[in-house]
């Protein structure tokens, strides 16, 4: 809550990457990074935007915003009249509207009101991801050790899979589905989000370990108490329960599709979107020159400088701008990626990219089989 964040930020002291020019004070709570390559994004922020208000969302933003809204809203009321159509076009509207606004206001790109950022968080409930659960995982750990084996929680949501070249052959040691481990990638890609919005929070509420795991990689927040939990999935609990007491007696095609669909369908989004960003063979850690190099060198771009692109994904298909600058709202991304990508040219830092969409994740499947089928035996 902004009220929470007001007492963390009184702790951790000024940003580390700020536009500001003032010389950091003598013993600042935390290190800064140096490199010549993020000073020079910091010039380029600073020829581009007067102020960090200037960075935020912008009007076509906002506006783009209100029309997904409206869209999913229209959506969300067919849903619960038992609309085919309504319900089949759920997944994509709703995403949109999250891309615009949840992933944003975690980062606190939208606004620099933190309510604005706070509740536009809550865009991602009921079928994306509850936010409690997504916060430490992306920001305190995928945002800060991006596939880092030992680090990042990103690359263990897909275990017994192996995402990551680094992991060790025990993390795969239960008998491989089809033979491949990459198939248990296909499948609980089916299904992500019920792990992000029901399972992963119910873990914290029943103190249950992850599978596969002897802990809870997906705590909450300790500023967040259980019962808080709880009333932020009950969004999620009615879309599971609804279609099967609204329409399973007279119309059980009707609820199996109404119960089904809005979860398969923002699952397989999610997982593509996401999950091709990063898990890419070029985007293992190699050394890097500082801590935003690799940042850039772990994320996968695609579709570079496409605006209808930068607004159907929210802003991931320049993951690796996104990542080097996190506090950029996508909408300015197409205006700097020309400049940006030509700083880590001069520095010898690769963008990874990819043609688009559907060539990111083919390179994206063929990794994961590639990785998983070097373990089970079956060779290169």
């Amino acid at each position: 809550a902004p009220s929470v964040l007001r007492q963390e930020g009184a702790l951790q002291g000024p940003y580390v990457f700020a536009l500001s020019s003032e010389s950091p004070p003598a013993e600042p709570p935390l290190p800064p990074i140096e490199s010549q390559l993020r000073d020079e994004l910091q010039a380029l922020l600073r020829r581009r935007f007067s102020s960090r208000e200037a960075f935020k969302a912008t009007r076509a933003h906002w506006a783009r915003t209100a029309l997904a809204g409206i869209a999913t809203a229209i959506c969300w009321a067919g849903w619960l009249k038992g609309s085919y159509l309504a319900t089949a076009l759920l997944p994509a509207l709703h995403w949109v509207l999250a891309a615009h606004t949840c992933h944003e206001a975690t980062h606190g790109t939208l606004s620099t009101d933190p309510r604005v950022n706070f509740w536009l968080q809550f865009t991602a409930h009921p079928i994306m991801f509850n936010v409690f659960v997504w916060v430490p995982q992306h920001l305190l750990s995928h945002h800060q050790y991006t596939n880092d084996y030992t680090l990042d929680m990103d690359v263990h949501h897909f275990a017994p899979a192996r995402l990551a070249k680094a992991a060790p052959p025990a993390v795969a040691s239960t008998a491989p589905l089809f033979g491949n481990q990459g198939w248990t990638f296909v499948w609980k890609g089916c299904l992500t989000t019920l792990g992000t919005c029901i399972l992963q929070p119910l873990r914290t509420l029943t103190e249950k370990p992850t599978p596969n795991f002897d802990v809870n990689i997906t705590p909450i927040p300790e500023a967040v108490p259980k019962w808080v939990l709880l009333l932020s999935m009950l969004p999620s609990f009615f879309v599971l329960l609804y279609p099967l007491a609204a329409f399973l007696l007279t119309d059980p095609v009707r609820a199996l599709f109404l119960e089904v669909w809005p979860w398969i369908g923002m699952s397989l989004i999610w997982t593509t979107m996401t999950q091709t960003s990063h898990v890419q063979e070029s985007c293992q850690p190699v050394e890097a020159p500082c801590w935003t190099a690799n940042q850039v060198q772990t994320s996968l771009d695609y579709s570079i400088g496409d605006p209808v692109a930068t607004a159907l994904t929210g802003g991931l298909n320049a993951q690796s701008l996104h990542h080097a600058m996190p506090t950029i709202c996508c909408a300015h991304f197409p205006d700097i990626y020309d400049e940006y990508s030509r700083i880590c040219a001069e520095h010898g830092v690769q963008v990874r990219t990819s043609r688009n969409l559907a060539t990111a994740l083919a390179e994206c499947l063929n990794y994961v089989f590639k990785i998983n089928r070097q373990y089970s035996g079956e060779g290169a």
